[in-house]
């Protein structure tokens, strides 16, 4: 009767050790994982690294609001030059431009780049962000993208009417009369104005010579509209500013043919498409993500440990800008 009753009545498992379990299990799969993604990102670089992305591939690379650094664009362009499974990229562009020496940076990446290069211009792709548009092989327009802006602008700010309201002295002491140039306690005095002036001068002609030798055009073609002005992607087109008129996809498809790729390229967006991928083939095996529409518990915690939505489009973050003096490119804002 007792032994009746001891199979009628199991030992319960104690709650605190089923949950240490499985933590302790959870923890296995992690540190499995992360090894293997560590050892991955260690090796890689260069025609070395084993092949992460199926042969005939494309890179999209975005560049979206002011330009103020080229360090992430530049490092991600750079990735997917040095990775042999990429046979092409496309830089899409979503800015009004920014400060000049980020812009530059990156355009001397893109006019130097190594494989196929197509820019297509998504909203707004003006002044920097046009600069560095001159630098590709090929540049898409949608019809009414916002694009062109070609000049340099130098903006300051006088609050001498400010202070004497506030009863505020501001004064300073330096080593040379143009050391408080653009001091916003007092007017710009002439030869001040004549300095700023040839210097943002100066700029502009770099600017032109890079529209002028990118888009094949003379230097009076380019001094028509170096005045500051924007286009419509249509307008940009006729000028000779772009080369086609089309969408993301219709860059990408160009990109593909530059690199000779057959049939439809694959497409992968840098670092974080990667990480998901992996994450897919290791936890769940299957390699095809689009299968009867199936998104499968590891994609889904690939997606939310990356930022990547299921379509492949990584999902946008924030962006801190810090405060500081730039020249910027003239552009919409």
């Amino acid at each position: 009767m007792i032994s009746s009753m001891s199979e009628l009545n199991p030992k319960r498992v104690n709650p605190v050790v089923l949950i240490l379990s499985l933590s302790a299990a959870f923890f296995v799969v992690f540190v499995a994982i992360s090894g293997v993604l560590f050892l991955t990102t260690r090796s890689g670089g260069g025609n070395s690294s084993p092949a992460l992305f199926a042969p005939g591939t494309v890179g999209v690379v975005e560049l979206k609001g002011a330009i103020m650094e080229s360090r992430k664009s530049v490092a991600q362009l750079r990735a997917f030059e040095e990775d042999s499974t990429i046979k092409a990229v496309v830089l899409r562009l979503d800015s009004p431009g920014g400060a000049v020496s980020p812009s530059q940076e990156i355009y001397e990446v893109v006019k130097g780049y190594k494989k196929p290069l197509v820019v297509s211009m998504a909203q707004l792709a003006a002044s920097g962000a046009f600069y560095i548009a001159c630098g590709a092989k090929k540049v898409y327009a949608n019809p009414g993208t916002i694009t062109g802006s070609i000049g340099v602008i130098m903006q300051f700010i006088n609050l001498e009417k400010l202070y004497e309201w506030a009863k505020v002295k501001r004064y300073s002491i330096t080593t040379g009369k143009y050391k408080d140039g653009g001091a916003d306690y007092r007017d710009m005095r002439p030869d001040e104005r004549e300095l700023m002036q040839g210097m943002i001068d100066d700029v502009l002609s770099q600017f032109k010579k890079a529209v002028q030798e990118g888009r094949k055009l003379t230097a009076a073609q380019v001094t028509a509209v170096a005045d500051g002005r924007i286009f419509s992607g249509a307008q940009a087109k006729q000028m000779k500013l772009v080369d086609e008129l089309g969408t993301l996809e219709d860059a990408i498809k160009a990109a593909g043919e530059m690199a000779k790729i057959k049939g439809k390229p694959r497409v992968v967006y840098p670092d974080r498409r990667q990480r998901a991928k992996w994450l897919d083939l290791l936890m769940d095996g299957d390699d095809d993500e689009s299968a009867e529409g199936h998104t499968s518990w590891a994609q889904l915690l690939g997606q939310a440990l990356n930022g990547v939505s299921h379509s492949g489009q990584p999902i946008p973050s924030l962006q801190s800008l810090v405060p500081g003096v730039y020249w910027l490119w003239s552009g919409s804002q």
